[in-house]
């Protein structure tokens, strides 16, 4: 197959930015000031066809540069792709997109000796990739896991007087419209005063009471993305206190020009058994749809105890791919069989 697409590499910055804003499947995880708050470098390239910019690739990578590699808090990257152009129909946008996927596969594999990517769940077609070096024994191949995270829709909680007025009510958990009631009933207060320092010492109590210990250093990386995206005007940090004032729940969400994403949820182990872990993330969609928010990607759901709770609030579950390829391309490639489509 003939190459058509190349990288070229490019900085962050606004035009990178409103590239990100534009394509279907960007994300807030691509965006400069958020991948500038993850202590990984990271490196960004247009995917040019002539002198067009048709999409465009992020990746985090080792401290050497020689892999591509994931970071814990950047839940999607990869590809991101051009919107569609004037007059393309549905069939030429997938052959374009199954074109720039190939060419952007060969193209990282070449260039890093490990390829880590997390597409973001609009990416469908992963066959450019499974297909890399396709019926090649001596070849590196690149690997998909599926995972999952849950988008829960925030229509009509901006106008609703009641939660029963929230046409998402309906659809949670039993248990989760009791403890919606009960934050009412009891005067539960969510309000944007805590702050960085705050949620980095609930999430490390959150981790401990599952028997996990956070390193100081994440816990300080976490602090410092938390602190950015206040500070940038693209986040918002809420928290939840008993009807005493005793803080009790934190939720970070990060918000692009799609939607908003719940990047991180803490809460003080000694309140468990009060509502304010449900409150915070019902008065939050509630906050945020009053923004103009419609939707909240609530960010994995791939573990069985936050899988369930993440997914008592009624969202919809959606696929996504990570894709690793492990190993150098040879330096001499093979005559390559035509890949079926």
């Amino acid at each position: 197959m003939t190459t058509q697409y190349r990288l070229e590499e490019t900085t962050p910055g606004a035009q990178w930015d409103a590239f990100v804003e534009a394509s279907p499947n960007g994300t807030i995880f691509s965006l400069s000031a958020y991948l500038a708050a993850v202590r990984q470098p990271s490196r960004l390239y247009w995917c040019m066809n002539g002198n067009e910019r048709r999409a465009a690739v992020a990746v985090t990578e080792s401290a050497d540069g020689s892999c591509a590699v994931q970071h814990d808090f950047v839940i999607h990257n990869g590809i991101l792709f051009a919107p569609p152009a004037n007059k393309q129909n549905r069939s030429t946008v997938l052959s374009e997109r199954f074109e720039i996927a190939t060419d952007v596969a060969a193209a990282l594999s070449r260039r890093y000796q490990r390829v880590e990517l997390a597409l973001s769940p609009q990416v469908t077609d992963i066959r450019p990739f499974l297909w890399h070096n396709y019926g090649r024994d001596d070849a590196p191949h690149y690997a998909a896991d599926v995972r999952y995270t849950a988008y829960a829709s925030l229509a009509g909680f901006a106008d609703a007087a009641a939660p029963e007025d929230v046409p998402l009510f309906p659809e949670i958990s039993y248990s989760r419209r009791q403890e919606v009631r009960k934050a009412l009933k009891t005067g539960v207060r969510t309000t944007e005063d805590a702050t960085p320092e705050d949620l980095s010492a609930f999430y490390a109590l959150t981790m401990g009471r599952q028997g996990i210990e956070v390193e100081r250093e994440r816990l300080d990386e976490l602090r410092d993305l938390a602190a950015a995206v206040l500070a940038g005007g693209f986040g918002r940090l809420f928290a939840t206190r008993t009807p005493e004032g005793e803080l009790a729940a934190m939720a970070l969400f990060g918000m692009d020009s799609k939607r908003a994403y719940y990047l991180f949820g803490a809460g003080d182990p000694h309140l468990r058994n009060t509502p304010c872990g449900t409150a915070v993330l019902w008065d939050a969609f509630g906050q945020l749809a009053r923004a103009g928010v419609t939707e909240v990607d609530l960010e994995g759901v791939n573990s069985p105890r936050r899988g369930w709770f993440k997914l008592s609030f009624g969202a919809d579950i959606l696929p996504y791919y990570q894709l690793v390829k492990d190993g150098p391309e040879p330096a001499v490639p093979a005559e390559q069989p035509a890949q079926e489509q």
